[in-house]
């Protein structure tokens, strides 16, 4: 059993589909500390000048409030977001395609953070045809933190592999899992190279997902996307 998580991501960028793609189960780890200025409730499109960040604006209760409690600030952003997609991909060959169903999801009223991001990771998850099982950590009652929390998710659902992010090489404490015969392979994934808006500002990489669906639709999409992996170690 292959298991991977990570915390929901708005707009998630190619890697996060990668590693999903090639677990059994993914597990939302909505149940730990929202990272400030990270991508959980931001990420980057591509425009005439550049990257742009398009940031969903969030309150918490105190600095340690979990994702599953973050709060959505207001509704401004969403007629933002969808304003500067349109106006920066309205020369990408399927903006049409897929812009009506990206707006309608981020036009629900949404509660909290989590359940937007995860309703957009949700719709990747059909256009990138992965149809892994997904589940949430707070679903999950599981306990810890960091390493532990990781390790006590795997344990209940079986798991035998779990597919870590190369960041948490440095921390992870391998041999709990080694105890527990859970072996953790570290993703390997380098971004591909594909047709993109505005080409003479060169190819940018490690964008929101949205830029590859939008400028190679569906056909071209799943293929480039599993292009980038490169094995895990």
């Amino acid at each position: 059993m292959i298991i991977s998580i990570h915390q929901p991501q708005y707009l998630p960028w190619l890697p996060f589909f990668d590693k999903v793609d090639k677990s059994d189960y993914f597990i939302y780890l909505d149940n730990v500390q929202f990272q400030k200025n990270g991508v959980q409730n931001r990420n980057k499109i591509k425009t005439p000048h550049g990257e742009l960040w398009l940031t969903v604006p969030v309150s918490r209760s105190g600095l340690d409030t979990k994702i599953k409690d973050v709060k959505i600030n207001g509704e401004l952003f969403k007629k933002k977001h969808i304003k500067s997609i349109k106006q920066n991909y309205s020369s990408a060959p399927y903006l049409n395609n897929y812009l009506d169903q990206i707006e309608k999801i981020i036009d629900i009223d949404y509660s909290n953070l989590a359940d937007l991001n995860i309703a957009l990771s949700e719709w990747f998850f059909k256009q990138f045809q992965i149809n892994t099982i997904r589940l949430r950590a707070s679903e999950l009652d599981a306990r810890g933190s960091k390493g532990d929390l990781v390790l006590d998710i795997c344990e209940k659902l079986d798991a035998s592999v779990y597919i870590s992010g190369r960041g948490a090489k440095d921390y992870q404490d391998e041999e709990k899992f080694s105890r527990k015969n859970i072996t953790i392979k570290y993703q390997q994934y380098n971004s591909p190279i594909y047709k993109q808006c505005w080409p003479k500002l060169g190819f940018v990489k490690d964008l929101s997902s949205l830029d590859l669906l939008l400028n190679e639709g569906p056909k071209n999409s799943r293929s480039i996307l599993l292009k980038g992996r490169n094995g895990y170690k």
